[in-house]
């Protein structure tokens, strides 16, 4: 076994090389940066296992997910913004599978860098009613009721089923989630799609999720900070799928786990990746998979998001 660095795909499954940076059209929009989806899926590019794919990789090693099985569990994109992206709320597990999806879901948004003003919708800016929240919708003017947070590189923020948000232009983010599609549009400012129709919305199944009440969850420049003879390891958030942390070094750091698949995606800076077999040099924007009881050290100056699966 050998730490996996992976090919990364846009959602039609196009070869991209990801490149960190909001609000330039020089950017892909998003590409995923680990997927087990078909379309997406990521494909490992060194060592024995070179052009198959993660699931494959996986089912030979024999991995298995206690809580999806065969599945694989998270998805991490890169997301660049030029224009904001649509208001959404995710469903939880009981009301996605009643209404035909495999599974709610959460993410964690993580801010590897953005432009100046940028901003994003994180839940609403005071308790508003059933009621007026549907009147809001249906009038245009929930953007009233919105509580909109200025981003600076660093900011996380932890996305549960029910919380409002949406992503502003001139932003590039980590977006780290639990691997289902259960999201539902509540507003898109009014766009159109190519056939100039009003972009689908699923207004009333995220008026039955969202909640209502202004939410008391700390967001932004948060999460312990321990410190270490090469840097710091900053916790950024958790669910019982994944836990992500921030490793800013410059140095060495070991690690080593026997029971959790790790991700290991540099946000900026480059080092060296040494294990048993082998070294290789990562940069900003790879992506790598280390399967359980492989033993590695990462040598180089860098901000690393490490994430147990």
């Amino acid at each position: 076994m050998y730490p996996l660095l992976l090919n990364c795909y846009t959602a039609t499954g196009e070869y991209v090389k990801p490149q960190i940076g909001g609000g330039t059209d020089e950017n892909t929009p998003e590409c995923f940066l680990l997927s087990g989806r078909d379309m997406s899926e990521s494909v490992v590019k060194n060592g024995e296992f070179s052009g198959l794919g993660l699931k494959e990789v996986l089912s030979r090693l024999g991995v298995k997910f206690e809580k999806t099985g065969d599945s694989f569990p998270v998805m991490i994109k890169l997301l660049n913004t030029e224009t904001r992206l649509p208001v959404k709320v995710y469903p939880d597990d009981e009301y996605a599978v009643l209404h035909g999806e495999r599974a709610g879901k959460v993410s964690l948004l993580y801010i590897a860098d953005c432009k100046k003003d940028a901003e994003i919708v994180y839940g609403l800016s005071r308790n508003v009613s059933p009621d007026e929240l549907q009147n809001r919708v249906q009038n245009a003017t929930l953007a009233a009721v919105c509580n909109f947070v200025s981003v600076q590189r660093g900011d996380v923020f932890f996305i549960p089923p029910g919380v409002v948000f949406s992503i502003g232009s001139g932003i590039s983010a980590l977006e780290i989630s639990t691997d289902s599609d259960a999201e539902y549009i509540i507003s898109d400012y009014g766009r159109t799609g190519e056939n100039g129709s009003p972009r689908p919305l699923q207004v009333n199944r995220a008026l039955e999720v969202m909640k209502t009440r202004k939410i008391n969850i700390r967001y932004g420049n948060v999460g312990d900070i321990t410190l270490y003879p090469f840097g710091t390891i900053r916790e950024l958030g958790f669910c019982e799928l994944f836990k992500s942390e921030l490793i800013t070094m410059d140095g060495n750091i070991g690690f080593y786990e026997d029971e959790n698949l790790i991700s290991v995606i540099l946000t900026s800076g480059e080092v060296d990746m040494s294990y048993p077999s082998g070294t290789m040099h990562l940069k900003e924007g790879n992506s790598v998979i280390i399967p359980c009881g492989v033993r590695v050290r990462l040598s180089g100056k860098a901000e690393v998001v490490y994430t147990k699966i």
